[in-house]
């Protein structure tokens, strides 16, 4: 039997629908518009002779015949993506030695496949991986201690580190699921929930006290962490409320079940994470490094989410160097 010439842009379409429910949410995570990835859908539905989506519901629902071609289907996205970041990075590693330095917000999702995908690309090489806060990036590059940053930008860059654009990692309200609270109570210091911040000598605890500075907001202090992980236990027990990222919220899923996360009420912001090097590093392989990396963030840590508050769609998103 002769296969149907199916577009692989067709199955990840259908895929990302699968996952979030919404063709609108898919196209942003494509950048196609919603009536390219409508016509994905219908044309793959047309090349199968199955319904593959319930669109009486919203949001729109797998069929019987969906749910089994999304469990085939899926395997082989993960199998093409995989081999797509080990072209992508094969033969541009040519050095001996790769030291990293990766935020660990990355820990639990993101570092172990990266870590797979290098071994086994660099099967000669001696390969370090280690975990490091944003602040200290810069100082580790520039004293040859690590040769790329995985962290987030801030001060002390300079001319001599250069960066690929991997995230937008936008700033959200993280409160305990189930209480009847109101976020833009809370924000303005009202309401019997204490504020939870990031320790200010870290570089997330400095870029949230600016933004409530620049939006003259006081909020009382009680607690102060330094790991996004304490900071959802806390706020899942019901006796705090935090300001938090998306990627912080995915490396505590433990907690996640009993933190609800909401827009911020005052203007949005966000942080951006970077792949850094010396500018003396070999532009080659940092960009190719960053490549798995955007693909890697995009598979474990953005598209999850995304299917639970679809309204990160349009803040919570993987950059390219163009963006």
């Amino acid at each position: 039997m002769s296969l149907p010439r199916i577009s692989i842009q067709a199955l990840d379409a259908f895929e990302r629908v699968a996952q979030s429910g919404s063709v609108q949410i898919a196209a942003g995570e494509m950048g196609l518009s919603i009536s390219s990835v409508s016509h994905h859908i219908a044309r793959l539905e047309e090349q199968m002779g199955v319904t593959l989506f319930d669109r009486s519901s919203r949001p729109f629902t797998l069929t019987h015949a969906g749910q089994k071609a999304l469990g085939h289907l899926s395997q082989g996205l993960f199998h093409l993506r995989r081999a797509t970041s080990e072209t992508q990075i094969s033969g541009l590693i040519g050095t001996r030695s790769l030291r990293i330095g990766i935020v660990e917000d990355f820990e639990s999702n993101v570092t172990p496949e990266l870590a797979v995908v290098l071994s086994q690309q660099m099967p000669r090489a001696t390969l370090s991986i280690r975990n490091i806060l944003s602040h200290e990036a810069p100082a580790l590059l520039r004293k040859g201690e690590i040769d790329v940053a995985v962290a987030s930008m801030g001060d002390g860059m300079g001319a001599d580190i250069m960066g690929e654009t991997l995230l937008r990692d936008p700033f959200v309200m993280a409160l305990p699921d189930g209480l009847d609270v109101d976020p833009n109570a809370l924000m303005g210091g009202q309401g019997k929930l204490s504020f939870l911040r990031f320790n200010r000598n870290h570089l997330i605890g400095k870029q949230i006290d600016e933004h409530l500075a620049r939006s003259r907001i006081n909020l009382v202090e009680r607690f102060a962490f330094d790991s996004a992980q304490s900071i959802m236990a806390v706020v899942a027990s019901g006796a705090a409320w935090s300001i938090i990222t998306p990627l912080g919220f995915m490396r505590s899923e433990r907690f996640a079940p009993r933190v609800r996360l909401y827009p911020l009420p005052s203007a949005a912001f966000a942080r951006q994470i970077n792949l850094m090097s010396r500018a003396d590093f070999d532009e080659p392989t940092r960009r190719a490094i960053a490549g798995v990396l955007r693909q890697i963030i995009d598979r474990t840590a953005v598209v999850p989410i995304k299917g639970i508050y679809p309204w990160l769609s349009d803040s919570y998103t993987v950059l390219n160097s163009a963006n």
